[in-house]
Formats: C-alpha cells, sequence, structure tokens
C-alpha cells in the first residue's frame, strides 16, 4: 500500500476513533455523576489506574507476540461487544455506571496506545513528523462528530442509547484497520515479549524515566483540574442536561483543537522541535491554573480544563509521538504501552489521590490548595521538557547507528564496534625504485657525487633531469629552508611527486609557513595546491589547521576537497586542536549554494588507495557517490558527531526507508536552519550520484579541460579568490526531502 494511501487509512481510523474518545467520556461522567456524589470521583479514578496499570503486563506481552496489526483491531472488536453488553444491561443499577467509567477509563488508553504504536510502525521517523500531525489532525475532527453525536443523543434519546453509538464507533476502527494490518514495514524476525517492565524499564533506561515523570506530572495535574470542574459541573447539571453539558464542553474542546492542528500545528511543530512541542502542555495548564486562582468560576475552570485538551490533542500528542519514532519496534511497543497507559495511569490515580486527601484533611481552601498542587507540578513538568531535545536527539543518533550497523552500513573496528576512524586520503602511484632498475638501466643513470651540501642538493632539484632529481632525493634525508620552495614546485611533476611529498613530509612541522603560503597563493599551480594538504598532515598544529581552513575557499573544488579530508584526519590525531563550528557551516552554506551543474560536475584527478584499510566509502558507494555530498559531510564532521554523521551520509543513499529515514530526522535535529534548508535541496533533487559518462580517458581529458575554462571564468567574475565558493550559484529554499523518495 502506497505511503499517501496509508495516511489515509490512519486518518480515517482516527477519526473514528477519537470520536469514540469525545463521545465516551461524556457519556461517562454523565453516567456516574447522575448515580454517584462528586466525592466519588477521585476513587473512581483510583480504581480504574489501578485496573489499567494491572492490565498492561498482559497487554504488553500479547502486543509483543502478536504484533499490533493483529491485536489492536482484535482490541476494539471486543470493545464494540462490551459496550454491546453494557446496554443491555444498563437497567440492572448503578454498577452498569460503574462498568462503563471502568471500561473507557482504563481499557480505552490501552487501546489509544496500540493504535499509535500501529500508526508508528507504518513510517520512518523523519517522515512521521508530517503523518503524526495529520493524522492527529484528522482525529480531532473526528472528535467534533463524536462529541455533536453525543450532545444530541442527550437531547433527543435516552442516555443508554448512547452506548450503542460507542459500539459502532469503535466496530467501524476494527473494520478500519484491516487494511492497515497487511500493509508497512514489518520485522526482520519475530518479535519476543522482553521481560523488562515496569521498574526495571525505569532503571534500565534515563530517557524513559523522564518521559514516565513528564507523563504522570501532567495526568496527575489535569486530573486536579478535572475534578474541580466536574465537582461545578454536577453542582449545576443533572440527567440530560449533565449529558449534554459534557458533549458540549467535549465538542468545543475538539472544535478549538482541530482548529489549532490544521492552521497552527504543523508550523508551530517544525519550529518548536519536539521537546518544546511537549512542553507546551504543561505550560497551558500553568495558564490556566493561575487564571482560576484568580478567577474560581465554572466558565474559568472550564477553559483551563479545555486548554489542557486542546495542547494534548495536537501539539503535545504530535511532539509525543515523534519521541517514540526512532526507537525500534520491540522497544517502541514496550516502552510505548508502559508509558501511554501505565504511567497516565498512574498520573490520574496521583491527582486522585492528592484530592482524596485534601478533601479528607476539610474542604475549607480546597481550590486554592488544588491549584497550588497543579501549579507545582506543572513547574516541574516544564523542568523535564527542556530536556527532551537533547533526549531525543542521542535516541535518533543511537537508533541510526544500531540500524546501520545492522544492515552492515557502519565501519566495524576489530573489536566489532562502529569505528571512530576517519576518512580516506589520496595517495599516488609508486614510482619505480631505484633498487628495482635493472643493471643495464644502470649503466645509463649519469652518476653524479652528491655532497652534503644545501646548494648542491639545490642545484640537483631544479636540474629537471628526472633521474638526478631522484637520486638526490632519495640522497636528502631532510630539506633545509632554502630546499623546500623548490620542492613544493616538484609537486606538480608526476614521475617525481611521491618522492617529493615523502621528503617535505619530514620536515612538514619546520615549513607550515612555506607550505601553506603556497596553498594559498591562487598562481601556484592546481596540482601542487591540490597535494599540499596530505603533506600539512604530517604537521598537526593548529597554525596548520589554520591554513587548511583558509584552503577551504579556494577556486578549484579538490583543493577544497583536500583541505576538508585533512583537517578532519588532522582533528582525530590532535583532538586538542580546534576548529570554528560557525566558520564551518559558513563553508557548508558556500559549497551547497553553487549551482546543481557545477556541484554534479565535480570531479578528482588523484585517485584513493582501495586498498585503504579506513573509508569513508563502501565499494559500493566508492563508484557512485556524488563527490560535492562527500566533501560537504566530511566538513561537518568536523564539528559534528563523527559515527553518527557518517553513518547518516551511507544512509541517505541507502534503499531502506527507514534507514534514510532515521538518517534525515538525526540530520534535521543537528544542522543549523539554514544548511538543512540548502542540504535539503540538494537531497530533493536527487543529486547523490555519479553519472555514467565516457571512456576513462575521454572522461578525464574532458575535465581537465572543463576546470580550466571554469577556472578562468571564475577569475575573470571574482574579485577575490577568497570570496570564490560565495559565486558558485544562486540561493536555494526547499522544503526537506521526503522519505522514503
Amino acid at each position: 500500500m502506497q505511503t499517501a494511501t496509508l495516511t489515509r487509512t490512519a486518518m480515517t481510523v482516527a477519526g473514528v476513533m477519537l470520536a469514540h474518545q469525545v463521545a465516551a467520556k461524556a457519556v461517562r461522567d454523565a453516567l456516574f455523576l447522575s448515580v454517584m456524589p462528586v466525592t466519588d470521583l477521585p476513587r473512581m479514578v483510583i480504581l480504574a489506574a489501578i485496573l489499567s496499570v494491572a492490565a498492561v503486563p498482559i497487554y504488553t506481552h500479547l502486543l509483543a507476540w502478536l504484533g499490533p496489526r493483529r491485536l489492536v483491531p482484535f482490541g476494539f472488536a471486543l470493545s464494540a461487544a462490551a459496550h454491546l453488553a453494557e446496554w443491555y444491561l444498563f437497567g440492572i443499577g448503578p454498577a452498569v455506571a460503574i462498568i462503563v467509567y471502568v471500561h473507557v477509563a482504563a481499557f480505552g488508553a490501552l487501546l489509544l496506545s496500540g493504535f499509535w504504536s500501529l500508526a508508528g510502525e507504518l513510517f520512518d521517523a523523519h517522515s512521521a513528523r508530517q503523518h503524526v500531525v495529520r493524522i492527529a489532525t484528522a482525529g480531532s475532527l473526528g472528535g467534533i462528530v463524536g462529541g455533536i453525536a453525543a450532545e444530541r443523543i442527550g437531547a433527543w434519546a435516552s442516555t443508554d442509547t448512547s452506548l450503542l453509538l460507542l459500539a459502532a464507533f469503535h466496530a467501524g476502527c476494527a473494520l478500519g484497520l484491516l487494511p492497515l494490518c497487511r500493509s508497512g514495514r514489518r520485522p526482520a524476525r519475530p518479535l519476543v515479549p522482553d521481560p523488562i517492565f515496569g521498574m526495571q524499564l525505569l532503571r534500565a533506561s534515563p530517557q524513559v524515566r523522564e518521559i514516565a515523570a513528564l507523563v504522570m506530572l501532567g495526568t496527575g495535574s489535569a486530573a486536579i483540574l478535572d475534578y474541580l470542574l466536574k465537582s461545578r459541573a454536577a453542582a449545576e447539571y443533572s440527567g440530560g442536561d449533565l449529558l449534554q453539558f459534557f458533549a458540549i464542553f467535549y465538542t468545543v474542546t475538539q472544535v478549538v483543537t482541530f482548529s489549532f492542528q490544521a492552521l497552527f500545528a504543523v508550523p508551530l511543530q517544525a519550529r518548536l522541535g519536539v521537546g518544546r512541542s511537549v512542553t507546551s502542555l504543561p505550560l497551558g495548564l500553568g495558564v490556566g491554573a493561575v487564571a482560576a486562582v484568580f478567577f474560581p468560576a465554572t466558565p474559568v475552570f472550564a477553559l483551563a480544563r479545555g486548554t489542557e485538551f486542546v495542547l494534548r490533542g495536537s501539539l503535545f500528542r504530535s511532539g509525543y509521538e515523534l519521541l517514540f519514532s526512532p526507537m525500534s519496534p520491540s522497544e517502541k511497543r514496550r516502552v510505548k504501552t508502559f508509558l501511554d497507559v501505565a504511567c497516565d495511569r498512574a498520573g490520574d490515580a496521583l491527582g486522585a489521590g492528592i484530592v482524596q486527601l485534601l478533601l479528607l484533611a476539610g474542604p475549607s481552601f480546597l481550590v486554592s490548595e488544588l491549584l497550588g498542587v497543579v501549579l507545582l507540578m506543572v513547574a516541574a513538568s516544564i523542568w523535564i521538557g527542556e530536556r527532551l531535545d537533547a533526549m531525543y536527539l542521542r535516541t535518533v543518533e543511537q537508533r541510526l547507528v544500531a540500524h546501520a550497523a545492522a544492515d552492515g552500513l557502519a565501519d566495524l573496528s576489530e573489536f566489532g564496534a562502529p569505528s571512530m576512524v576517519s576518512l580516506e586520503l589520496p595517495v599516488f602511484d609508486e614510482p619505480m625504485s631505484l633498487e628495482d632498475v635493472t643493471p643495464g638501466h644502470h649503466e645509463h643513470v649519469p652518476v653524479y657525487v652528491l655532497l652534503d651540501e644545501p646548494l648542491d642538493l639545490l642545484r640537483q632539484l631544479r636540474s629537471g633531469d628526472k633521474e638526478r632529481v631522484l637520486v638526490a632525493l632519495d640522497a636528502a634525508p631532510r630539506f633545509e629552508a632554502i630546499h623546500v620552495a623548490q620542492a613544493v614546485q616538484l609537486l606538480a611533476w608526476d614521475d617525481v611527486t611521491m618522492q617529493v611529498r615523502r621528503g617535505l613530509e619530514r620536515t612538514a612541522d619546520r615549513h607550515v609557513g612555506v607550505l601553506t603560503d603556497a596553498l594559498l597563493d591562487g598562481a601556484t599551480d592546481f596540482a601542487v595546491r591540490r597535494r599540499i594538504p596530505r603533506i600539512l598532515l604530517g604537521a598537526p598544529s593548529q597554525r596548520a589547521l589554520d591554513g587548511l581552513l583558509l584552503g577551504l575557499v579556494d577556486s578549484r573544488f579538490e583543493v577544497r576537497y583536500q583541505c576538508g579530508r585533512v583537517i578532519d584526519r588532522m582533528l582525530i590525531a590532535e583532538q586538542s586542536l580546534r576548529v570554528d563550528a560557525t566558520r564551518i557551516y559558513q563553508v557548508v552554506e558556500r559549497e551547497l549554494s553553487v549551482a546543481r551543474p557545477v556541484w554534479n560536475g565535480h570531479r578528482l584527478l588523484d585517485q584513493f588507495e582501495n586498498s585503504d584499510a579506513v573509508m569513508f566509502l563502501d565499494e559500493h558507494l566508492r563508484d557512485r557517490a556524488n563527490r560535492s555530498l562527500e566533501h560537504v559531510f566530511s566538513l561537518l564532521v568536523t564539528v559534528l558527531p563523527r559515527e553518527p554523521l557518517k553513518v547518516a551520509f551511507r544512509a541517505v543513499h541507502s534503499e531502506d526507508p527507514m534507514l534514510r529515514g532515521l538518517a534525515l530526522e538525526y540530520l534535521t535535529g543537528v544542522l543549523p536552519e539554514a544548511v538543512r534548508g540548502r542540504l535539503w535541496a540538494v537531497l530533493e533533487a536527487g543529486d547523490l550520484t555519479l553519472t555514467a559518462g565516457a571512456s576513462q580517458a575521454a572522461l578525464e581529458e574532458l575535465l581537465r579541460s572543463q576546470d580550466d575554462l571554469l577556472e578562468q571564468l571564475f577569475r575573470a567574475v571574482t574579485p577575490s579568490a577568497d570570496d570564490a565558493p560565495a559565486q558558485f550559484g544562486p540561493r536555494r529554499t526547499a522544503r526537506p526531502p521526503s522519505a522514503p523518495r
């Protein structure tokens, strides 16, 4: 089934499910408060919470064995049958009101959590951002329909008739989920129930502890506001009027939720991120509680409780569901059920318990005391919520590396762990050593007496005779200052490049200034400039690093490319060295701003050694990866966590939509907005791979001509080489790339 079809189906089911939820809340509250005093409400909430928490282990194991595709539709069908039984037994007395309350409050949360677990497995971590918001919006619209239906039943028919409506809603959910059960990404192996549960789960994961505390505090404070509203409503209404009041209240909140979700939730969620989207709930609760402190009237309590409903069903729900999108299916099922049901119901019990204790202490200042507790819980929730973004990014990073390692995309060290080593660097073909020359060949080699004096060595290096130069290079242990400038010029001579490079590497630490001056001088031969960065790797220092950073604005791509690679290697070798992240991001922005023909036309003239044990690209990507994109990522690894970013580079080339989605979600979390927008333009355009060309010889000749032409054009239109990359093309604005592609 196509992603668009899956989304529409999930939206339809979410609408029917939320229609049931809103109608069921109105029916539940009206039935209970019509036959029981409002002071019994806290005890009822605690009973429902206990039963719900007790059901979680059973539900979790069933979810692990059967999976949400089979268990969730069956659960909705069973709930529909239970509503029919409640309708049939309605006349037996107050016991039915208690059964309905427990059914809706305790087991409705299990079905809600199960649906979101199923929906979460249909999409990858990145595309889930858009789909979850749309599904939640459809759910809000369905809630409006459910509230209107419950209100009309309260006006036109008896209360027990509403139970038939609830049965029809859940039966529709069961039927609507059947197409989803045959679609989506399935686990690679059967899932076995995880023995970790409850307190063991909290001890095993700090992230789960923080989310659990946030959920409990949020539902606990909401439960206190809920009691204050219902106690006022029960004092003013009864019977059908009470059902209409709750139906109207829940319908209005759903209308506001839908409007907010449709108009503001998507841009706000994208701007706020996961953590602040979740934190919007306690902030809204705090504002409502403060208003109720100064104006303790029924409309104000309704407004405070309604604000909680609106934010919980829109921004909070969208951000909260995204917290689980990077998790594996088995981990998500186990953790999400625990949080959605056990912690949510425990929060209800916490709020109800606080109300019950204050009722026993005396109701004189009950409202003020309860609102004070709400504000304390809100403050704690905001403190926890501020840490969610970092926690979410860690989860995405860990899941990305683990997923890539399972798929063979991550480098493995000798210990089996993802390696933290760097990119491979270009080397040049080894020339024939003098020892390998045949005796007959030696007869034709002029013999020179090489004195260990600087001027004699300089004369040999300037001779222009390959064999004299090679003999001199082999005889010279280290270059003096007067030799370095001449040796640098010899880097352009392919026949002696390897020996010159080795000689310069032995003395690079003493001549960093000469090397960097040659690197940054636009008049220096292109072949020399592109080979100097590799030599500077032998002199890891802040001075050499600063020179390489200046080389990132060279007019020629291969010079910038080699500088980026060596910067990465140098930072690994000397962890005390530092680069300015802002400066790197500016360079990356300029690289991403080039015109697409230039971006796709970048090639390298110096070849790589395929036997290098440490490679940024595997053999599959080596032949097809876009060099421009590879260069951008090699720059980013200098300021961002290395291993996850390298895995992300491989993952964006992957055919696995879940892995690609995790990579895009990780990049969304770590990249600045300006860089992210330009990178999305590249990924969306599909500029990831090299295009097939002519024969290798013809291609190399064409590329040399193209490079010369580009350099001439560049110098003609650019006043300064330092500003070169900024002139490469227009700025582009792009939407995030879709995943899967």
